[in-house]
């Protein structure tokens, strides 16, 4: 976790990732990206748009509203089922998922520590632990730990709780706590509530009358009611002007379905591919901003007829799998992990995710799913539009493993479209790539680690920085020839003239993840040629300066891939 730290503060320090409003104290979970994480984060996002739109004839984009009305996500099922567990401790006061949290540890003398943030805490934890959670159980402190003294723990069965027996200071009967199978996850601490269900989604109002006057006259006219009948009808008041920031961007292509395959005339198999702002409020807000309650999704929902759905899904899977791989400097840390049953969403009939090995663990970067025709068929019930696809002569592609069983037998066929959806966190997918291309160089004994980026050159913020060797005006012209050149291929290029020697302004770059730095010199006055510099390798090349724009075009250009 040490490196993660250090490649976090090489993020602020360098510009890739700010604490958003910093100096009012900042806010929990949100980051601002500044000039360099802005810039990868758009070559993360241009290369996934060209491979799945740009590289294909099947799949087309749109962008959605961010503002999503209550009918819409009560279709979808996302008001009634999109929710985590939440569990609070009522020692520390932290709110956790109980899904991701850790089970209870005992360390070599069978006691349960329990990790305070300072002495004084861990004082008043066990004076809250005496008089109010296990009143007389032993308790023993050192430092900021506490040491509850266990008898012994008894494992939850098939959805029963179990119990942890603590010693007690006198004679008194042993005391029991109820035990799930887990503890907070920050302290180890297993003074719990019972989980109770959470709405991810973050809800407002569309109104230009104040909502809130009407919520205020209702619970007056309702006085005397119960408090869920006085809820009932706030919500009832409410519902009219209620609206959600969406949790994905997917509802915004179904419920544009019927709209693009008139517009654009096309039919399954094609796709529609999205890049938005989602936002879910989130529990427990960790890593950085790998969970944060704001961030981008890349998404693509891909119809199919559902005799050809299997297929699809496989294909997707594979194709997405190996975008991954291909900008990864270690691709042994990326893997694909098929869901269990019982972790699918409530739509999905397959699932497969991506995930990548942080440093605290394997974490999903994107999931693939098979959504069926759940969210087509909700929008058709509730609607009444007409999202149905008539095939006049349905068949299977010769290179698709189709299921024949599931071609209609009438003509012309009659089918709601299934859906394959990839869904990919830009943010995640930040961090992912960040954590992959970071590496600690030694130097050697004396000297300090040194901190390179070795980026995929189409994901690195700066494509490359050209370095007069001094700050003399002669070499000004060509420097600014150079620098023009590139440019004007869209490459983010910067010009480094600053009073350092040459090595340590190389080393400057390396840390940010620039691939090429472009060095004139004495030489170049004479002969128009430069020196580019191999990031990863510190190999040093000589070319004509005209030579530098295709030299770096080459190693730029996507991968062709005959899959597409």
């Amino acid at each position: 976790m040490a490196q993660i730290r250090t490649l976090l503060d090489l993020c602020r320090r360098r510009g890739f990732l700010y604490q958003s409003a910093e100096i009012y104290g900042g806010l929990r979970g949100a980051y601002d990206y500044g000039p360099l994480g802005v810039e990868m984060k758009k070559n993360i996002l241009n290369s996934w748009w060209q491979r799945n739109v740009y590289s294909r004839d099947d799949v087309v984009g749109i962008d959605t509203s961010i503002l999503t009305p209550h009918p819409v996500l009560k279709a979808s099922g996302h008001v009634d089922e999109f929710t985590d567990l939440l569990v609070d401790c009522t020692l520390t006061k932290e709110r956790f998922r109980p899904d991701k949290a850790p089970q209870v540890t005992l360390d070599k003398n069978g006691h349960l520590p329990i990790t305070a943030p300072d002495k004084e805490t861990a004082q008043q934890w066990k004076k809250s632990i005496d008089e109010q959670f296990a009143p007389n159980v032993k308790v023993t402190v050192e430092g900021k730990r506490l040491l509850l003294h266990v008898d012994h723990v008894v494992e939850p069965v098939k959805g029963h709780a179990g119990k942890i027996v603590f010693k007690m200071n006198n004679e008194q009967a042993a005391f029991e706590l109820n035990y799930h199978g887990y503890v907070e996850p920050n302290t180890n601490s297993p003074f719990l509530t019972d989980s109770r269900p959470f709405n991810l989604m973050f809800k407002t109002f569309l109104d230009p009358i104040d909502p809130i006057d009407r919520v205020i006259q209702t619970t007056m006219n309702q006085a005397g009611e119960s408090k869920p009948t006085v809820r009932e009808e706030v919500d009832k008041v409410l519902k009219p002007s209620t609206v959600y920031l969406r949790p994905e961007t997917a509802q915004g292509v179904f419920v544009n379905f019927e709209q693009v395959v008139r517009t654009m005339k096309t039919k399954p198999p094609f796709g529609i591919a999205q890049v938005g702002k989602s936002f879910r409020n989130e529990i427990r807000l960790e890593h950085g901003i790998f969970r944060t309650p704001e961030f981008e999704q890349l998404e693509l929902e891909y119809f199919v007829a559902p005799w050809e759905s299997r297929h699809f899904y496989k294909y997707w899977r594979e194709q997405r799998y190996k975008w991954w791989l291909e900008h990864a400097t270690h691709p042994e840390n990326f893997r694909q992990r098929d869901h269990e049953s019982d972790e699918m969403a409530h739509y999905a009939t397959g699932c497969t995710d991506v995930e990548y090995l942080y440093p605290w663990g394997w974490g999903e970067v994107e999931g693939v799913a098979h959504r069926g025709n759940y969210d087509l068929t909700q929008h058709i019930k509730n609607t009444g539009a007409n999202f149905e696809i008539v095939d006049e002569k349905p068949s299977i592609s010769p290179d698709v493993e189709g299921e024949i069983d599931l071609i209609p037998k009438e003509t012309p066929a009659r089918y709601i479209p299934h859906v394959v959806e990839s869904s990919c966190g830009l943010n995640r997918a930040m961090l992912a790539y960040l954590c992959d291309a970071f590496h600690q160089v030694e130097e050697g004994k004396g000297k300090p680690v040194r901190n390179v980026l070795k980026l995929h050159p189409r994901l690195a913020p700066i494509k490359c920085a050209v370095m007069p060797l001094t700050g003399k005006e002669e070499f000004i012209p060509l420097t600014k020839k150079v620098a023009k050149s590139l440019r004007r291929m869209g490459w983010y290029t910067v010009v480094e003239s600053q009073k350092l020697k040459i090595g340590k302004r190389y080393y400057r770059h390396d840390e940010i993840g620039t691939p090429w730095c472009v060095t004139v010199d004495y030489q170049s006055l004479e002969d128009d040629t430069v020196t580019i510099r191999d990031r990863d390798t510190g190999h040093q090349e000589r070319v004509h300066w005209k030579q530098v724009q295709t030299f770096i075009g080459d190693k730029l250009m996507e991968p062709e891939d005959d899959d597409i």
